[in-house]
């Protein structure tokens, strides 16, 4: 998956241009395994916390992969309410978990997959296809699949600029492509498309000027990050969903230019769940300082007068940003360097920006994840700090558990292993009762396991495969878990 951060063009490569609404149907194949289209990162801007190729790092070289691994195995019986996407050889999979004598299902069998997310009831999965395992260089194109693995077709046949976002409440969701035209013509177009049937129905294009966006809760409102030019703040604005500008959101003054190195937009838009504020990481005019770290702020929709709070500084990964549930908290990885495996520490702010500490000395954390029933819990991965060192029968932070902190504020590690194993991707059930993680045996293999209560941990599924991502972040995430129901039976 990811091996290398694709922080690729420059910011002055956006340009504003009009509204321009359209309505078509996309035809879908039928075929059960996707054979003609491929998978794995994508063509970022300096906006984009999404793309990775396999430039050397660490000792991996472009194109260098890890052995493959034998075909996915179901391991437990055990009945769990979740319909899971996951990744193996870097093709795409599925698993309706509830059903005890199910078996994963092979989507994809050439390229590279990356898998998207979920829709909001589950229904329709969108993933990324490359046509080569060679994503660094291959382009990436947006394909939805239904739950049950069948029905795969490509939404769009223009390769995709970041990753698609699925609206909160429906099976409406938006994602951006180039227009047609070469160079300075080549104007991102962002779309709106929704699940019709079994085939995507676009119901609004438009060029636009933007380095990122977010669904409000509603789904019926984006929140778009304008980037600084010359005479021109970076800016927040709020549209419908036909690009109707409704409210305008500076965050600073406008730039000087000249400088050369400034603040350039607002990125990795993560709006909290009652739609009053919003988190975001600063990109800066350098994507290469960029990826060192950047400001984290927070803003007040319903103050728009006041300034963004800065809550502290980070690597721009939308993964890293969450909201609890009912917006009284947001967990966040604090911590610069682009390395993944130390000084990244787990912390909380209220939604007034004050700052919570949550770390521990020589830990280094990951991936906050909220359940969605009170009492609000969060989980992360830990593990002992360490430099940056590529092992490829490692982990690269060999120890690391999945960790759970209470609505109280105590901490404790909630799975178990040995410093040969690495707990990663953290799935809780709505209520906590039950966590789905990813326990790592090599630095791009692992089994899927189901912990439930005080019970011992089960391995559900054998060989999970994925990339270590951008200096060890392990993103994109090799598996995104729908979860139907409360607790597994």
């Amino acid at each position: 998956m990811w091996t290398m951060l694709k922080l690729a063009a420059c910011a002055a490569a956006l340009t504003a241009s009009v509204m321009t609404a359209s309505v078509q149907a996309v035809s879908v194949p039928a075929s059960p395994v996707q054979g003609s289209a491929p998978t794995s990162s994508l063509q970022a801007s300096p906006t984009s916390s999404l793309q990775t190729g396999n430039e050397a790092v660490g000792g991996v070289q472009l194109g260098e992969r890890a052995v493959r691994a034998d075909a996915p195995q179901r391991v437990s019986q055990a009945a769990v309410p979740a319909t899971i996407a996951f990744t193996n050889n870097a093709h795409l999979w599925i698993l309706d978990a509830s059903r005890a004598d199910a078996v994963p299902r092979q989507v994809t069998a050439q390229g590279k997959a990356e898998i998207a997310g979920w829709s909001a009831d589950g229904q329709w999965l969108l993933y990324l296809q490359y046509d080569r395992a060679d994503d660094y260089s291959s382009p990436a194109y947006l394909w939805a699949v239904k739950a049950d693995g069948t029905g795969a077709f490509r939404v769009d046949e223009r390769p995709i600029l970041d990753q698609p976002k699925w609206s909160p409440v429906s099976r409406t969701f938006a994602y951006r492509v180039n227009a047609a035209g070469t160079g300075e013509q080549r104007k991102p177009v962002l779309v709106v498309a929704e699940m019709a049937g079994e085939k995507a129905v676009v119901v609004g294009s438009r060029t636009t000027e933007l380095a990122d966006f977010a669904w409000m809760p509603d789904g019926r409102r984006l929140l778009v990050s304008v980037p600084a030019a010359s005479g021109r703040p970076m800016t927040l604005q709020l549209t419908d969903l036909a690009g109707n500008r409704l409210a305008a959101y500076p965050l600073a003054e406008p730039p000087n230019v000249e400088e050369g190195i400034y603040p350039w937009a607002a990125d990795g838009l993560t709006v909290a769940p009652d739609g009053k504020r919003v988190a975001y990481y600063v990109r800066v005019s350098s994507a290469s300082l960029s990826a060192d770290g950047v400001a984290i702020q927070m803003f007040d929709l319903t103050q728009p007068a006041r300034k963004p709070v800065d809550i502290g500084s980070g690597l721009a990964y939308p993964e890293w940003l969450a909201w609890s549930p009912d917006s009284s908290l947001l967990a966040f990885i604090d911590g610069s360097d682009r390395m993944a495996t130390h000084n990244k520490r787990v912390t909380l702010a209220d939604a007034n920006g004050r700052v919570i500490p949550a770390g521990q000395p020589d830990k280094v954390d990951a991936l906050p994840t909220w359940t969605a029933a009170a009492p609000y819990a969060l989980y992360f991965t830990r593990g002992v700090a360490k430099e940056y060192q590529y092992e490829p029968q490692k982990p690269m932070v060999p120890g690391q558990r999945i960790w759970r902190r209470s609505a109280a504020g105590s901490q404790q590690a909630v799975t178990q292993g040995t410093d040969k194993t690495a707990d990663t991707f953290p799935a809780p059930s709505p209520d906590g009762n039950a966590l789905l993680f990813v326990r790592l045996d090599a630095a791009e293999h692992g089994s899927l396991y189901l912990k439930t209560g005080s019970e011992s941990e089960v391995e559900l599924l054998r060989h999970v495969t994925g990339d270590i991502g951008y200096y060890g972040n392990y993103l994109p995430p090799w598996i995104r878990v729908f979860w139907k129901e409360q607790k597994p039976h």
